[in-house]
C-alpha cells in the first residue's frame, strides 16, 4: 500500500506540473494576442498605454481560463501519460501488478478538483471582472460619460401597435398613453441586473393621414430612471415636449404598457452576468415570474457538469497513451488525443445550440455530451485494462 500511494502522489504531481506548464503557455500566448487586440480595438478611438490594454485583459483573464481549462487538462494528461509511457514507468508500474484504474485515479481527482474550482470560484470571479471590462472599456470610449462601472450602451425597445392608436386620454399635461399605442424606447444604460433603465426618452408616435403606415411624431417623455413593473412603467424626473411646444415636468410618472415584467431581464440579463452562485435563486425566480429560464438552466447545469467534463478530458488523454505506449506513435497520439477533444467539445455546442432553439431540455443537452463522452471512455479503458 506505501509503495502505491507513493506512485499515486508522484503521478499526481507529473500531471499537476504537466497542467500548470500546458495552462501558463496557452493563457499567454492568449493574453498576448488579447492585447495586441485591445490596442487595434480600443487604442484607434482613444489613446491608451499597453500597461491599460494588459489590465483590461487581466480583466478577462479569469474567462479565458474556464474556456482553456478543459483543452488544457486533455494536452497536460497527453504530456503526463506520454512522458511516463517513454521512460518505461507506465509498463514497469503495470509489471507491478497496479491496476489501471488506481494509477489513474490521481488525475481523475485532480480534474474532479479543477472542475468544482471552475465553478464554485473561477466563474464568480469570471462574471465580476468582466463586468468591471466593459464597464472601464465604456468609461474609455466615452471618457465625458457620467455612466459608472458596468454599464452598457444604446439600450432600445419598441413597444405597442401603431394602429392602436398613441393615446386615449389626458390628464393635465401629462398624456395618459394607450399601453396598446406604439412608443420607442431608448435609454444611456440598463442598471444592474435589468433592475431598471437610466436616462430614458419614450418616443411616441400616432397614424397619420395616409394610416398605420403614414405614422406621425407626437410627443416624447424623458425620464431618469424608468422601472419596468407589471402592466406599467414607473418613471422618475419626468419632462414630456410636445410637438409644436409645450413643456410638463413631474416627478414622477406610471406610465401604461404592454410589456412582461420581464422584458428587461430576458433582454439585457444574459446567462454570463449572472454567477454560479446566484443562479439557483435567480431560476427559481424567473419560473416563479413566468419568464423563459431555459438559457440560465442550461449555465447552471452546464457548469455543474464541468467536473465530469474534465474527468472525461483527462482519461481521454490517458487512455490514447495507454493504447499507444505498446506501439508508439507521438503523432497518433497527439492527434488522436486532440481529435477526441474536439469532437466532445463540438458536441457540447451542438447541444447548447439545440437547447438554445428549444429542441432538447437544457438539462439534457449540458449532461448528455461529457456523461457520454465518460461512459464511452471508461468503455475503452475497461475493454484495455480487463479484456
Amino acid at each position: 500500500m506505501v509503495i502505491v500511494g507513493r506512485i499515486q502522489r508522484y503521478i499526481f504531481r507529473e500531471n499537476l506540473m504537466s497542467l500548470l506548464l500546458t495552462l501558463v503557455v496557452i493563457v499567454l500566448a492568449i493574453v498576448l494576442v488579447d492585447v495586441v487586440e485591445q490596442m487595434r480595438t480600443i487604442g484607434s478611438r482613444t489613446q491608451i498605454s499597453v500597461w491599460t490594454a494588459f489590465t483590461l485583459t487581466l480583466m478577462k483573464a479569469p474567462r479565458l481560463i474556464m474556456e482553456t481549462l478543459p483543452f488544457a487538462t486533455l494536452v497536460g494528461s497527453i504530456m503526463t501519460f506520454s512522458q511516463l509511457s517513454r521512460r518505461s514507468e507506465i509498463p514497469a508500474v503495470r509489471a507491478a501488478g497496479v491496476s489501471a484504474w488506481r494509477f489513474l485515479g490521481p488525475a481523475m481527482f485532480l480534474a474532479f478538483l479543477l472542475g468544482v474550482l471552475m465553478i464554485t470560484v473561477i466563474d464568480p470571479l469570471a462574471t465580476r471582472l468582466n463586468s468591471e471590462f466593459e464597464g472601464t472599456r465604456e468609461r474609455l470610449l466615452n471618457p465625458n460619460s457620467a455612466r459608472p462601472a458596468g454599464a452598457g450602451s444604446g439600450v432600445w425597445l419598441s413597444q405597442g401597435d401603431l394602429a392602436a392608436g398613441s393615446q386615449t386620454a389626458t390628464r393635465g399635461s401629462i398624456a395618459e398613453e394607450n399601453p396598446d399605442g406604439q412608443a420607442i424606447i431608448s435609454a444611456r444604460r440598463v442598471v444592474g441586473r435589468a433592475e431598471a433603465l437610466e436616462d430614458v426618452t419614450f418616443y411616441y408616435f400616432a397614424p397619420g393621414p395616409g394610416g398605420a403606415e403614414d405614422r406621425e411624431f407626437t410627443h416624447r417623455i424623458d425620464a431618469k430612471r424608468a422601472e419596468l413593473r407589471s402592466g406599467f412603467w414607473q418613471l422618475q424626473d419626468v419632462v414630456e415636449n410636445r410637438v409644436g411646444g409645450g413643456v410638463d415636468r413631474r416627478a414622477s410618472l406610471a406610465l401604461p404598457t404592454n410589456l412582461r415584467d420581464d422584458t428587461l431581464l430576458q433582454r439585457f440579463a444574459s446567462a454570463e452576468t449572472i454567477p454560479f452562485w446566484d443562479l439557483p435563486s435567480f431560476i427559481r425566480d424567473g419560473r416563479n415570474a413566468g419568464m423563459d429560464v431555459d438559457s440560465y438552466v442550461l449555465k447552471f447545469h452546464t457548469l455543474l457538469a464541468t467536473p465530469v467534463m474534465m474527468v472525461a478530458m483527462t482519461l481521454i488523454g490517458a487512455v490514447v497513451c495507454l493504447r499507444l505506449a505498446r506501439s508508439g506513435g507521438l503523432s497518433r497520439l497527439i492527434g488522436a488525443g486532440a481529435l477526441a477533444g474536439f469532437v466532445l467539445f463540438f458536441a457540447t455546442q451542438v447541444a447548447g445550440g439545440m437547447s438554445a432553439a428549444g429542441a432538447t431540455p437544457p438539462e439534457a443537452a449540458a449532461w448528455c455530451p461529457p456523461l457520454f463522452a465518460l461512459f464511452a471512455v471508461l468503455t475503452l479503458l475497461a475493454h484495455a485494462e480487463d479484456g
